[in-house]
């Protein structure tokens, strides 16, 4: 295929792409996940006569085997109110179904509702069924509180919220935001801030903690997003990808057109190098010292610096294998050695930029590849591949959604094929010489 009828083909699915994926859906206003422990329960006692108080609450959560939860909610209000709902307990229960009726919760159809005060405390308990799915090996996975990759929001509304598994059951993976302390999963809203559960929360529960129950885990979880997982990823990075593609074939084709030997290699290196000093200019001005994202961002800058020292000084030091090493190996040990010491709930932005680090690089032994008539093809793949490999560390797409992170993605892509113009044509200009010809030349 050539360079037009991919461009030609890139616009039209850039055209037809958001009618058939449809948009994002949007921001839903957030809902408690307890329903009777703040304000939807006093708004229903105020609207019932009772002006109550609500002094403190806790939530727990037991699913079973079956994969029905049963809820326990304790809320501990005001002496005045709790008197009125210990001579009234017909008003208990009006108030308590009015707070799930009349109000937008999270469970909004509760099985088994029952209510009782117990001294100061309104004990409220109820059933949810299908909380749950199997997964493999043995992992009971409560889906209940996924969206499906909707951006339904959630918080938690009581100071305690704990979800336990089955007894003899202990929680395998990290759910974002939850305490996994004792084989359960807490959040914990009692130093004052406010606690949202992300919209993309499993819970996984395993006969133990091992590394087989750990994959089994996350296999299942992956299994169960995949649907809305691939929606995302096919509306965020299949034009960059096709955008990608069209860029690499115009710099080879371009680059073939013209000599690159007239290009001074000379000249080519100091800009590679003055791109590695201006990238690491940029991370000195935005202080990254810290962090797995950094990390790579400067591993990133500083190759930039030694491949351009080095191609200026001793260009003839320069083979295939070596370009590979140097390009790829520097980032990857770096990403390896970040994610060793960085929670999983935290370390998809290693991911993210080792990708970005890696192919803008890889252009180097690419030019030098289809200089000395090499095979060119995995690398051209790794390349075309980047902006998939991007956005998979960050699948379900939040915040602003795929439209958005498709507008990103065109710019880095932009951004990368210009700077890895230099840095092919740098690689092409190396492969005049090297590892089976004169050395290179100087100019």
């Amino acid at each position: 295929m050539t360079p037009r009828r991919i461009f030609l083909a890139l616009l039209v699915v850039s055209a037809v792409l958001p009618a058939v994926v449809g948009p994002a859906t949007a921001g839903r206003p957030p809902v408690p996940v307890c329903g009777v422990c703040s304000d939807s329960f006093s708004g229903a006692a105020y609207d019932a006569g009772v002006n109550l108080t609500v002094e403190s609450s806790n939530l727990h959560v037991r699913v079973d085997e079956s994969g029905t939860g049963h809820w326990t909610a304790r809320t501990v209000i005001d002496e005045t109110a709790a008197a009125t709902f210990r001579d009234d307990p017909a008003l208990l229960e009006s108030v308590v179904r009015e707070s799930f009726d009349g109000h937008r919760q999270f469970v909004d159809d509760p099985r088994n509702l029952s209510m009782q005060m117990d001294g100061q405390t309104v004990v409220v308990t109820f059933d949810v069924p299908e909380m749950t799915s199997r997964g493999y090996g043995n992992v009971l996975l409560v889906d209940y509180f996924n969206a499906d990759g909707d951006t339904r929001h959630v918080y938690v509304d009581a100071d305690r919220f704990t979800v336990s598994g089955p007894e003899g059951t202990v929680l395998v993976n990290d759910p974002p935001g939850a305490d996994t302390e004792n084989g359960t999963a807490t959040w914990s809203t009692e130093d004052g801030d406010y606690q949202p559960i992300d919209y993309t929360t499993y819970l996984a529960f395993g006969p133990n903690n091992g590394l087989g129950t750990q994959a089994a885990a996350y296999a299942s979880i992956a299994a169960d997003s995949a649907p809305y997982l691939l929606s995302d990823l096919l509306y965020s990075a299949l034009v960059p990808t096709l955008l990608m593609l069209f860029g690499v074939l115009a710099v080879q084709r371009y680059t073939r057109r013209r000599d690159a030997t007239v290009d001074s290699c000379r000249t080519l290196a100091a800009i590679v190098a003055g791109l590695g000093i201006v990238w690491i200019a940029g991370l000195v001005a935005l202080g990254m010292f810290s962090g797995g994202l950094s990390a790579v961002s400067w591993t990133l800058g500083l190759q930039f610096v030694a491949l351009g020292a080095i191609a200026l000084r001793r260009p003839e030091v320069f083979t295939f294998r070596r370009l590979v090493a140097a390009t790829v190996g520097p980032p990857v040990v770096v990403a390896a050695a970040v994610s060793i010491a960085t929670p999983v709930s935290e370390l998809w932005p290693v991911p993210s930029s080792l990708s970005f680090g890696v192919i803008v690089t890889l252009f180097l032994p690419f030019g030098y590849a289809a200089r000395r008539d090499r095979g060119t093809r995995l690398l051209a793949l790794a390349i075309v591949a980047a902006p998939t490999m991007f956005v998979m560390p960050m699948l379900p797409i939040g915040g602003f959604g795929p439209g958005f992170m498709m507008i990103l993605l065109v710019s880095w892509v932009l951004l990368t094929l210009a700077v890895g113009t230099l840095v092919y044509r740098l690689g092409w200009a190396l492969g005049d010489g090297g590892e089976s010809g004169p050395s290179a030349t100087v100019r």
